[in-house]
């Protein structure tokens, strides 16, 4: 049986698609309090140096269409980690991330975003 698409062993690039970044690791600096998403970046694994806040860019919500993100916030911060959109979607409103283990799945329709769950991993 054929199947359209990436054979076994084939990479994600080779059959045409776009190659998905793994998790994304970042954290907040003197010199880096904002870090502006990719589309492809889908996972990321946040923390602070506990003085400078982190501000956290969506990519664009329509690129974003029918994907899924994840955030997962290291260790207790002092200081927040705020995931906000580019201004894109009027209904969006901020989060933020302040305990340790918050973690939660954004949802992009295209036109919104959607929180899908949040909490404290436990």
């Amino acid at each position: 049986m054929n199947i359209p698409g990436a054979q076994q062993g084939q990479r994600t690039a080779d059959a045409g698609l776009t190659p998905r970044l793994a998790v994304v690791f970042v954290t907040s600096s003197a010199s880096v309090t904002t870090y502006t998403m990719t589309v492809d970046e889908r996972s990321l694994k946040l923390t602070t140096d506990g003085s400078n806040a982190l501000s956290v860019v969506l990519p664009p919500v329509a690129e974003a269409g029918g994907m899924l993100y994840f955030f997962y916030l290291v260790g207790d911060s002092v200081v927040d980690v705020t995931i906000t959109d580019k201004g894109d979607d009027a209904d969006y409103d901020d989060i933020t991330m302040n305990t340790a283990n918050d973690a939660f799945v954004l949802f992009s329709d295209g036109i919104h975003w959607f929180a899908m769950n949040g909490g404290a991993i436990t």
